[in-house]
């Protein structure tokens, strides 16, 4: 009792929409715009005791970060699309990482989580990059 509550929304970017990536335009616009509207209710909600923060994923690993295979598909109105990276761009990934390696799912939570606890109640409005301390895209 008489402890500040604090509601949290946390939304999930790509560095993509912090860097831009070359072929990506339509993801990397929208990921972008989602920035932007993260900052937008920061200031709007604040009074409203929400801090409203993102997170800009690098690469991790997921069936959209595999290697593009034709086992690696889904079905979308009829239509199997394939998913994944061309395995020659895939290489080059851990190369871009300081860390050398790919982010697993359950670090890439970690950082969601964070903002979701009360050590966060001063967070609002921010970009947590969960990279690896990679920079740039998969294109620089």
């Amino acid at each position: 009792e008489g402890r500040e509550v604090f509601r949290k929304i946390v939304n999930v970017s790509s560095i993509s929409g912090t860097m831009g990536n070359a072929g990506q335009a339509n993801y990397a616009s929208g990921k972008s715009a989602l920035l932007g509207l993260t900052k937008t209710l920061a200031k709007e909600w604040g009074q409203f005791k929400i801090n409203v923060n993102a997170v800009a994923f690098g690469f991790i690993e997921t069936r959209l970060t595999a290697a593009k295979t034709d086992e690696n598909v889904v079905e979308i109105g009829g239509q199997k699309v394939q998913l994944g990276i061309p395995e020659q761009m895939r290489a080059l990934g851990p190369a871009l990482i300081p860390l050398g390696r790919a982010g697993t799912p359950q670090e890439a939570a970690g950082g969601v989580f964070l903002l979701c606890t009360p050590w966060a109640n001063f967070i609002t409005g921010q970009v947590l990059s969960i990279t690896g301390g990679q920079f740039g895209g998969m294109t620089s």
